[in-house]
């Protein structure tokens, strides 16, 4: 188990879900947050849930947190996870992110030496929120957050952070699959379809 703490960012509204929340959404009968739970709870030593709804994750037993600076978006789910995380290193996803591979994840912790975080870059987009963050964020996190500077793009560039680009990434699996999020019907489609290639 790595000492680590697995951060789940649940906060957002599902709003292209008609306003279902995406986190208990189904893939080949499996809710997508008992998707990502398992995988955390098989590697990380801490796991924690970041929400406004604490109430609808009770039965996971699992810590769930709110936001410190509340309604600010994921650059606030981020500051609450590593104010609450008991290690100094964070993995923090989306909730709606169920395919990132445990040895991506491992290969970009190796990489936080030296940095306040260690990014994904596909396709020119950062994904800040499938991301290893350290403690060290805090003050630029929170200094953004009391001036609602909110771009996670202009965070990355005050931070000491790393961007992995798609050549290092691409031996742990398709950029494609990996990366998959659901946000419509439609990426939930494609989603059980991964799922049965990844026999999850």
């Amino acid at each position: 188990m790595k000492e680590v703490t697995g951060v789940i960012l649940a906060g957002g509204k599902s709003s292209r879900m008609n306003f279902n929340n995406k986190a208990f959404a189904l893939i080949n009968g499996q809710k997508i947050i008992e998707i990502i739970l398992s995988k955390f709870f098989s590697y990380f030593d801490e796991t924690i849930i970041i929400s406004n709804e604490p109430l609808l994750y009770s039965s996971l037993n699992v810590p769930v947190y709110t936001d410190i600076y509340p309604r600010l978006g994921p650059m606030s789910g981020i500051h609450s996870g590593l104010t609450y995380a008991k290690h100094d290193a964070s993995f923090v996803l989306a909730c709606d992110m169920p395919f990132i591979p445990v040895e991506m994840i491992d290969y970009m912790l190796e990489r936080i030496n030296g940095y306040d975080a260690v990014v994904p870059e596909i396709d020119g987009f950062l994904h800040m929120t499938a991301a290893v963050y350290r403690k060290s964020s805090l003050p630029v996190l929170t200094e953004n957050l009391q001036h609602k500077k909110l771009k996670m793009s202009l965070l990355f560039k005050e931070l000491n952070a790393l961007a992995l680009d798609e050549e290092e990434l691409k031996r742990f699996g398709d950029k494609t699959e990996m990366f998959h999020n659901i946000n419509c019907e439609e990426d939930l489609i494609k989603a059980e379809k991964i799922a049965g290639r990844l026999l999850l």
